[in-house]
């Protein structure tokens, strides 16, 4: 793991230096320009490190402007190398082929400042566009028939959603409008497929976070598993945050709600060693709805196997930022949205909220509503 954080590091710093470079070049050749950019672009590198390595000692105030500057300039290192890669790639081919202007390339200044002052405008257009998508959650809905009896009930009102990531960026006042989002919703039961906590369980409990979640009104409860993230931030800290909750966390169990249905809450990939799902599907009467949390979106076919009616994941963000959705839809079968395998409905959601960077650019947050009919 720490040649993991190592390599990533290494990557890290060539980026940066990458962008430095090409932004050193337009800077005017005054000596407090260059000072002021210096300044500024270290504090950019460095903040999301600094706010990483003193999650528990800095104090919360200055610990969120660090982390809104480190992860805001996550995203822009994302799009100003792939903003100066092809403008760089347009220039070498215009060495050869002759379709831009002379005055622009025969002037190796000039162009590093139109490239530059061009690559932040194309930058901050994103992370405007980014920043309102993420406040602006959409509400995706699906009607689903399951064809089992489900003790007195017809119909089933399901509020679902993931990766809401409590903590610096997703503090109490704007889980306060993710909570009147859901109830808003009217749901009859409530599920959070995982990542609850982002990076430290301290802010949750400072801002005493737990209060707006027991603010969810589902009169058939509400109904969590583990994310990676509960692991990340530590285990034990997220679980004593979890108990002042009204939550029903499922760790590799299963519960039988208004002798109706069932919800099945799996342990998190994290735990290597996690029950099978087939051992957790066995303490259940399979002739009743199967509803499955399991966070991260791995091997759908046990779900198909063991007789699950419904499977909701998260865990994937659907990349978050363009173009690392395309890479998502690579690594998982089903990296965002809707699919049905036989009688199993697997939905892995985009996500509430997010991790690090507070933008949405290609992506959208949602919570998903599942308006199910029970036919027998």
């Amino acid at each position: 793991m720490k040649y993991f954080f190592v390599i990533v590091f290494l990557v890290h710093v060539l980026v940066n230096a990458y962008i430095f470079i090409r932004g050193w070049q337009a800077v005017p050749a005054i000596g407090l320009w260059k000072a002021v950019y210096v300044l500024l672009f270290l504090i950019g590198f460095s903040s999301f490190i600094i706010a990483m390595l003193g999650r528990n000692t800095i104090p919360l105030g200055f610990l969120k402007v660090l982390y809104a500057i480190g992860t805001s300039w996550l995203a822009c290192m994302l799009y100003f190398t792939l903003f100066f890669i092809v403008t760089d790639l347009i220039h070498l081919f215009n060495h050869y082929f002759h379709f831009l202007p002379d005055k622009i390339t025969g002037n190796s200044r000039l162009f590093h400042v139109i490239q530059a002052v061009s690559g932040c405008v194309v930058v901050l257009t994103l992370l405007v566009i980014g920043y309102l998508k993420f406040n602006h959650p959409a509400v995706e809905k699906y009607d689903i028939r399951i064809h089992k009896k489900a003790g007195d009930l017809k119909s089933l009102r399901i509020v679902a959603f993931s990766d809401i990531h409590l903590g610096i960026t997703v503090d109490k006042k704007r889980l306060s409008k993710y909570v009147k989002l859901i109830n808003d919703q009217k749901p009859d039961v409530v599920f959070i497929a995982g990542d609850v906590v982002d990076n430290n369980a301290l802010p949750l409990n400072k801002e005493r976070m737990y209060e707006e979640l027991n603010e969810i009104k589902a009169p058939l409860g509400t109904y969590a598993c583990l994310g990676n993230h509960e692991y990340l931030s530590g285990i034990e800290n997220s679980l004593d945050f979890y108990h002042q909750t009204n939550i029903h966390l499922l760790i590799d169990s299963a519960t039988l709600v208004n002798n109706s249905f069932w919800v099945i809450g799996r342990d998190d990939r994290s735990n290597l060693n996690r029950s099978h799902l087939s051992k957790l599907t066995a303490q259940t009467d399979p002739s009743q709805p199967l509803f499955l949390l399991d966070h991260q979106p791995y091997h759908l076919e046990e779900a198909q196997t063991n007789g699950i009616d419904l499977q909701v994941s998260g865990h994937t963000h659907n990349g978050q930022l363009w173009p690392l959705n395309l890479i998502v839809e690579k690594i998982y079968e089903v990296g965002y949205g809707y699919k049905q395998k036989g009688k199993t409905t697997v939905y892995t959601s985009s996500g509430l909220a997010l991790w690090g960077p507070p933008f949405r650019i290609g992506t959208q947050s949602e919570i998903v509503v599942f308006n199910i009919q029970f036919d027998k």
